[in-house]
């Protein structure tokens, strides 16, 4: 930290040594005509400086050191230009002339919310943010779900610790909804979602699956765009909360690669730990291939695991527990031969290698027919940890494991993906035909385990079988083992679309932009069966069974897919739309949309949606949206099988997650899912009070009917006497599916930033805040089979998923960042805010509140002529959330930090970066 400390004192002085390096390049950009053009973005490659252009077309980019730069100007709906220019003490002026992109179909041409030409957001009729690839560097760190809860408050992206296969792909949630409430298209394009189904995570309800956003290489992204809007009627199925669009870096430019490495470095509870060390290369080329060009990108990621668990106080082995400060977590004195500590709190280990490629081939001179195709691979190696097993547990052989185990989740994830189409204009229309494809794959394997069932043989078979008489025709005949796969999750989906779009005069004062298109998509959700040791039953009874009882069977900490659980199912759904826009008058635009879908499972929905946009004043604007949207059942919700070893109260239980055809769901009232409805208003304003300075603020209701979630765990006493009753004996609980309630969703966002010259500077301010909040209108009854009888259940909801749903996230979120650059120093400082929340994680039995919270940021660095090197801390004053007090919340003290934390609870992170660029 000392160190640390020097570099930044030595940075902080450098900008007056360099005060009379401030070159400045500056012009002015017009359309073909001579008209100027606004909001175009210019920026210095290799610099990290850019600007925009005002209403005049005019541009500066000041505080640039001496040197060649490239410039590259970009604004949607136009073709990018670049132009290499020199700096030295005088000003260089260099203009631009900017060509219409010919085909008005290409992401580059279109942001989300409109399938009309705009060049800024701030036309559009909904509230979206666009986030430059300049804005994306510099939130130190490259998980894309990260940077996006940096730069946009209405986003939660909570660290996943003892959650099973969330500790290995995190889910992001926009809004406070689940996290397949949001759709996100890359390129335009519906990304496929991770074949993970969450049913632990934190901060949102249980039983979602989302799109694994850092399954993309964080250096092929030009820019990130977040659609604050339902927008179902546009895009179709999950766009309830919102749209993520990430759009691709394309065309020609100098190759670059950036390097990152850092660790924390953090006091908790005065203990001072380094761990978590990370390094991150990334790197990409776009050259030209005769009128076209092709971006290729790669992506290696190493982070090592951090652990913040205290010591456990409870006995590990015969000698007897160790003495443990319970307000530290520290070993006063050591009794037994077990490392503390035995649990693993934080992040796990993962490996990370990503590429990707972007093709654009024009057909004609003209640019009016082209192909393009993108996409690419990732797989992903990580672990996750479940809760320690005590060597005189029934879940344990001591002949195996002396001191008791840690089991080990360490899977292969692997992601890809590709599209491929053709635009072209017809008769005066932009067409764009094409197809695509993806997939998500994640391979249950599991180390430092066994079958329990099994016995404690590793090398000759000795469990009876369910007559629990060794060598008869029902033995296993496997021994144990110390690792398993445990099965495997697919998911994937195919998509063919034609989308069709044209400006049409029909006497209004401007033309009507109408577009329509038709999809086709299919979908399949896949479950392998794990090795037979993984969930087979072996007979054999627990160690120390004096009562006869059996040792639980299956795989400890996740019993293995069985053959019963296996399954491939899919569904087809067609889809058409009608979008229609216009500028009605000089200062009204409306934008009218309808949608109707098919799915091959439960039927048909039609959804709509008219967005209106007021500007009374050229820097005022108000706007509002209504929508109606729907969200389809996911296969993996609806054929999703397993039994989980969960810890409620304390206790090991296994619980059956069926489908809704399952008989033992059936026996609850289980029935066939139907999709989630919803409503959403919107309505806010933009206010530019001058060139430099915006804000807009933007309300937002959804409510949301028949929502699916994972139901309450039947596991009381009297469903247990119903399970057994029938026959299902192997199991103490059942949960299942249900689209059992409705929510209502109230909030609001507020962003501005000022760009402003300081000193001999460049300050740039931005800030954001949001607020949201959730609340539970409507439950289902309880099941029939349960009215009338002494049952502790309430309700099919159950505390952890209430509070999941409702509060499980900050209401209040607010970040403020300031830039400075001069010379060839530039400094980002920036405060993010995370209010209260509670959770009732990983008890699911007791809720608690925690308090609200304030992070610090900051980052300076320095620029040679091709290399950016920078250095930064996050969470610069080592924050933690609060802790909690309830003994299943903290487990035995033993998990000191709020398990939701949106933050995590890892402490100061420090990193340093390079950002090079190479000659062609």
């Amino acid at each position: 930290m000392r160190r640390v400390g020097k570099l930044l004192a030595g940075l902080a002085i450098l900008p007056a040594v360099l005060l009379a390096q401030n070159g400045v390049v500056r012009g002015r950009i017009t359309d073909a005509a001579g008209a100027p053009l606004a909001r175009a973005v210019v920026s210095a490659e290799g610099s990290g400086l850019h600007a925009t252009s005002d209403d005049q077309g005019r541009y500066a980019i000041r505080s640039l050191s001496s040197g060649a730069y490239m410039l590259r100007v970009r604004l949607l709906g136009y073709q990018p230009r670049t132009a290499r220019v020199v700096i030295d003490q005088a000003a260089v002026t260099q203009d631009f002339v900017l060509a219409e992109q010919p085909i008005s179909l290409s992401p580059v041409d279109v942001v989300v919310g409109s399938r009309a030409r705009h060049t800024a957001a701030e036309q559009l009729a909904v509230p979206v943010d666009v986030f430059t690839s300049e804005e994306i560097a510099l939130q130190g760190t490259n998980e894309t779900s990260q940077i996006l809860q940096n730069l946009a408050p209405s986003v939660n992206f909570p660290r996943q610790s003892v959650t099973d296969a969330n500790d290995i792909v995190r889910p992001f949630t926009l809004r406070g909804l689940s996290a397949d409430h949001t759709l996100v298209l890359l390129n335009g394009w519906r990304r496929h979602q991770m074949a993970v189904l969450n049913t632990f995570a934190y901060g949102m309800g249980a039983g979602s699956s989302g799109v694994d956003l850092n399954a993309l290489p964080g250096g092929a992204i030009d820019r990130i765009e977040v659609l604050r809007d339902g927008a179902s009627a546009q895009y179709g199925s999950d766009a309830i909360a919102g749209v993520v669009n990430v759009v691709l870096k394309e065309g020609g430019f100098a190759p670059f690669i950036n390097a990152d490495i850092g660790q924390y470095s953090t006091n908790a509870t005065n203990r001072h730990v380094s761990d978590g060390a990370t390094a991150d290369v990334n790197g990409g080329f776009g050259f030209g291939l005769g009128r076209g060009s092709l971006a290729v990108f790669g992506e290696y990621l190493h982070r090592d695991p951090t652990n913040r668990a205290w010591a456990d106080s409870f006995p590990l082995d015969p000698s007897g527990p160790d003495v443990i400060d319970p307000n530290t977590g520290r070993v006063i004195q050591k009794i037994n031969s077990v490392p503390q500590p035995n649990y693993h709190w934080g992040d796990g280990l993962e490996k990370d290698a990503m590429a990707f490629a972007n093709f654009r081939m024009p057909l004609n001179p003209g640019g009016t027919s082209e192909l393009y195709a993108f996409g690419g691979y990732s797989h992903r190696d990580g672990t996750g940890n479940g809760f320690w097993r005590y060597f005189d547990s029934n879940r344990n052989w001591p002949q195996l494991y002396p001191t008791g185990f840690l089991p080990q989740f360490h899977p292969k994830v692997a992601d890809f993906s590709g599209v491929a189409g053709f635009r072209s204009i017809v008769s005066g229309w932009s067409l764009d035909l094409g197809g695509s494809f993806g997939k998500n794959r994640f391979d249950y394997d599991l180390e430092h385990t066994n079958n329990a069932s099994l016995g404690p043989c590793l090398v000759t078979a000795c469990a009876p079988g369910a007559d629990g008489v060794l060598g008869t025709a029902d033995d296993p005949g496997i021994p144990n083992q110390l690792s398993f796969f445990a099965g495997r999750l697919e998911r994937s989906e195919v998509i063919g679309a034609l989308n069709l779009a044209k400006s049409v005069n029909v006497g209004l004062s401007a033309p009507v932009n109408v577009a329509i298109g038709a999809a086709f998509r299919r979908e399949d959700f896949k479950i392998t069966a794990g090795e037979r040791a993984s969930w087979i039953n072996g007979g054999h009874l627990a160690q120390d069974s004096s009562a006869g009882d059996l040792a639980p069977a299956g795989s400890s900490v996740f019993p293995g897919f069985a053959p019963s659980d296996a399954s491939d199912h899919s569904r087809s759904n067609v889809g058409a739309y009608a979008d229609l826009e216009s500028q009605l008058t000089r200062k009204f635009l409306a934008n009218v949309t309808g949608r109707f879908e098919h799915y091959s499972d439960f039927g048909d929905r039609l959804t709509g949606k008219l967005a209106l946009r007021f500007q009374p004043a050229q820097r005022f604007a108000l706007r509002g949206a209504v929508s109606t949207g729907f969200r389809a059942p996911g296969l993996a919700q609806s054929f999703f099988s397993h039994t989980t070893t969960n810890v409620i109260g304390g206790q090991f239980v296994e619980v059956g997650n069926f489908p809704v055809d399952n008989p033992a769901s059936r026996l609850f009232g289980a029935k066939p899912l139907k999709d989630e409805t919803s409503v959403n208003l919107s309505a806010g304003f933009a206010f530019t009070p001058q060139d430099n300075l915006t804000f807009t603020v933007d309300y937002f209701r959804i409510t949301i009917d028949h929502r699916i979630l994972l139901g309450a765990t039947f596991g009381d006493s009297v469903s247990a006497a119903i399970l057994d009753s029938a026959g299902f004996s192997t199991i103490g609980a059942v949960q299942f599916f249900t689209n059992g309630l409705n929510t209502r969703t109230n909030g609001l966002d507020v962003t501005g930033d000022y760009h402003v010259p300081a000193g001999r500077g460049m300050l740039d301010l931005t800030g954001a805040v949001n607020y949201t909040k959730n609340k539970i209108t409507r439950v289902d009854p309880l099941p029939q089979i349960l009215q009338g009888r002494p049952t502790d259940l309430t309700s099919i909801l159950d505390l952890v998923t209430k509070v999941g749903i409702e509060e499980e996230r900050p209401d209040w979120r607010g970040t403020v960042s300031a830039q400075y650059t001069i010379g060839r120093v530039h400094g980002l400082g920036r405060l993010s805010y995370y209010g209260g929340f509670a959770s009732a994680q990983p008890s699911f039995t007791d809720r608690e509140t925690y308090g609200g919270k304030t992070l610090i940021d900051v980052e300076v660095g320095y620029h040679l002529s091709t290399v950016n090197l920078s250095i930064g801390a996050r969470n610069l004053f080592d924050v933690y959330p609060d802790k909690p007090k309830a003994e299943y919340n903290n487990n035995d003290n033993t998990f000191p930090w709020a398990a939701a934390s949106p933050f995590g609870y890892n402490g100061r992170y420090l990193y340093a970066r390079a950002e090079m660029r190479l000659n062609r």
